[in-house]
């Protein structure tokens, strides 16, 4: 019986390196239907508008108090040179401005609404649980101005996470990250040669998880960093002359441990909330928690304040979770896409009664991994 479910199991997810390469394929197709539907409807709007000819002027950044309203968002000022960038050659989904790659938002309201309706059911399901929901805007909303946003029929992040803020229909509560991101938005929050963030803009989200829930966040000054020069991400081929990006990450104040499960049903193994030996430059943002897996367990060993939370993420979440440590006893870390079971039982089972749900905007609007929450809850 065991053999027969497992070779059920292995039909239906496929091994670890085909499932990721399925729906890294799923995700770019999802977006390039998304953005080509929304730029479509772009031109029909636009089709007795005058396009601007003049470059909007370069402005300074200003730092603006973060509202604690989830809904009230800030409008980044983002610096325009003028210049034009130009779409990729191997992917037309990604536009080249500033030696930067930016990933091309294809977000609209019923993919917004869907994933709200998500999170909902899970709330609705167990209602004696703390449910957060985290949406991540990409490096677009911060890096390409506005005249290239709509030249490239770029959607608004700031106005499909709202929609998503504002669709709940269960008593779920939004953590704002967006208007963190933007007061540090000239900082090294994003790669340049890739879709992800960095360690210190995942730093900044977390310290704006600790203000909306009433937490003290652990302060970097008090760390370690330490950097990996050389990351070449999955943008790097997209064009010759991209900035180059390290990778950094915190050590912290107090000892920690981790246990890893690679599938659902496979046993658990110690090791550290970094992997430290990876040497391969494309591969370096698997620093953090050692990439993705079905299931990732951190133990802040100096804290007995029993608390626990899990967190259900794609690969945005692994720069995120290690500064959770500070404030929780154990990070039950679940990856949507290759977690196989009951979260709300596994949350039962150990104790877990908040659950944060983090993934960025690219996934918050894609259906299949919608339906991957869906099918864990």
């Amino acid at each position: 019986m065991r053999k027969k479910q497992k070779r059920k199991y292995a039909a239906r997810r496929g091994s670890p390196p085909a499932r990721k390469a399925l729906c890294a394929v799923l995700c770019l197709l999802t977006a390039a239907v998304m953005l080509i539907c929304t730029q479509c409807k772009a031109v029909v709007d636009r089709q007795n508008a005058t396009e601007a000819e003049t470059a909007a002027p370069a402005v300074e950044e200003t730092t603006v108090e973060v509202s604690a309203d989830p809904l009230n968002f800030l409008t980044p000022d983002i610096p325009d040179d003028g210049t034009d960038g130009y779409f990729s050659y191997a992917n037309s989904g990604v536009y080249i401005y500033n030696h930067m790659a930016f990933e091309l938002s294809g977000a609209n309201d019923p993919a917004a609404e869907d994933y709200a309706s998500a999170i909902s059911e899970f709330k609705k399901s167990a209602p004696e649980f703390t449910v957060y929901n985290m949406v991540v805007p990409t490096h677009t909303e911060y890096g390409l101005p506005p005249r290239l946003c709509e030249e490239t029929y770029t959607a608004s992040q700031s106005q499909n996470i709202k929609k998503i803020y504002s669709s709940y229909t269960e008593d779920v509560k939004p953590i704002n990250c967006y208007n963190a991101l933007c007061e540090h938005m000239s900082e090294y929050l994003y790669f340049s040669t890739d879709h992800h963030w960095t360690g210190l803009g995942s730093y900044y989200a977390y310290q704006a998880f600790c203000e909306q829930t009433g937490q003290t966040p652990l302060q970097l000054s008090d760390c370690t960093e330490n950097k990996k020069e050389g990351f070449t991400g999955t943008f790097s081929d997209y064009a010759d002359d991209l900035n180059a990006d390290y990778v950094s990450y915190w050590t912290f104040p107090y000892a920690t441990h981790a246990m890893r499960q690679e599938e659902s049903g496979m046993d658990l193994y110690e090791m550290d909330i970094y992997y430290d030996y990876i040497e391969d430059s494309s591969s370096l943002y698997s620093t953090f928690i050692c990439g993705d897996s079905s299931l990732f367990i951190e133990y802040n060993d100096d804290n007995q304040s029993g608390r626990k939370i899990a967190v259900v993420k794609e690969s945005y979440g692994n720069a995120f979770v290690p500064y959770l440590t500070y404030n929780y006893e154990e990070v039950h870390i679940i990856d949507s896409r290759y977690f196989s079971g009951s979260v709300k039982e596994y949350m039962e089972e150990n104790g877990i009664t908040e659950i944060l749900f983090l993934n960025n905007i690219m996934s918050a609007n894609n259906p299949f991994m919608v339906d991957g929450i869906r099918e864990i809850s």
